[in-house]
This record gives C-alpha cells, structure tokens and sequence, in this order.
C-alpha cells in the first residue's frame, strides 16, 4: 500500500490447517500453523534526498510450513523457502541506506528470537521433521523449547567505481551474537570487498 509518494507499506500472511475454532479457543493447538509479516519503507524521508529507511517484523508459529513428510513441506533441496529460519520464531530487521554522488552506506539491524529443538524432541522450528513427532497437541506458542536470541549488525560504506556493471569497493563491519542457555557465540569481523552486478539471464522456466 503507497501512501504519500515516497512510503510503502506491505505485508503477508499465511494460514495452513487452519481452524476457527481452535484460534478461539487459544489454547495453542499445534495444527493452527499461522505467520505474518509487516513492513515500511520510505524514501527521501524528511526530504533528504538519498535517504532510505526500511522496517519490517516477520511472526511464525510453531510447525507451519511442516508436513507428515519432507516431501510435502515448504521446502526445496533442504532450504526453507518461505524464510530461512523456518519456524516458531519472531524476528525484527531494519535497514537505513543513504547514497551521495558515487558514496553509499548502509546499515542494518536484526533482532530475533526462536525455539531451537533440544533433548530429542520436535518443538516446531525444523520444518523437515514430521509434524507427527511434534512435543505437544496444545500449549504451543512462538519461542517454545530452547530459546534463542540473535543480535546482528552490520555497516558498510561503498564507492561505486564504474556504474555501466556497478563496480563498487566496499569496507564494512559485522557483529553476530548468538545466546541461549546452553552457549553464547559472539562473532565480530571486518571485511573489504570488490563487487559487481552482471545482468543475470534465466532461461529454464
């Protein structure tokens, strides 16, 4: 939805197995398989010409995307196609881009959080397991089993070199923290590259 000329909202839903009555019961039935997403960007925001922000918050329930089979999921060649973290999670991402003349920087932020599986049992964020072997029928909710929190960061600034196929070097820095009760990884590491955008050509469709 456009409101204004420079802001966009946007959003998704999904609903698979989905029973009325169970949602109104709200005592968490594992078949009610429900997610959402919900975004902003706008553009030359505060006219700042150049300026770009974007905001979204993706919400999936426990064993959506799942089947009685890998054959059946939401899944192609062992990746997750609808999000790569596949299930029982919320997550927060934020992007601010600013560009001037061939300088452009960027930074974004993610917060998430998720039920990792744990002591053999399925509590619904691996959407190749069988929901058949899935912890509980009832009482499920998004964060259940082992919960984990993942903090990312990463800034970059970028010189486009040659804009005819969009050479640009870059130096940026990324932090990961990754936190459960079981371990704590935090990951830090700078990176320079040299990049480009060649025109891609799909033929097998």
């Amino acid at each position: 939805m456009i409101v204004g000329s420079h802001n966009v909202f946007y959003g998704q839903l999904i609903l698979d197995e989905f029973r009325l009555e169970e949602v109104r019961a709200g005592e968490g039935w594992w078949g009610n398989k429900q997610g959402f997403q919900l975004g902003f960007k706008t553009y030359d925001p505060f006219g700042v010409k150049g300026l770009f922000f974007q905001t979204e918050y993706n919400w999936v329930r426990p064993y959506t995307y799942t089947h009685n089979t890998s054959l059946k999921n939401y899944g192609h060649y062992n990746q997750p196609l609808a999000h790569p973290m596949g299930a029982n999670f919320w997550e927060s991402v934020s992007i601010l881009k600013y560009h001037y003349r061939r300088f452009y920087f960027r930074y974004q932020f993610q917060y998430a959080l998720y039920g990792e599986d744990y002591d053999g049992r399925n509590y619904g964020k691996d959407i190749f397991k069988s929901y058949d072997t899935r912890y509980s029928d009832y009482g499920n909710f998004v964060g259940q089993g082992l919960e984990t929190t993942v903090l990312y960061n990463d800034i970059s600034a970028s010189y486009l070199v040659n804009p005819a196929y969009n050479l640009n070097v870059v130096l940026g820095y990324t932090n990961r923290r990754y936190e459960n009760t079981d371990r704590t990884v935090n990951t830090s590491y700078i990176y320079i590259a040299l990049r480009t955008s060649l025109s891609n050509f799909y033929y097998d469709f």
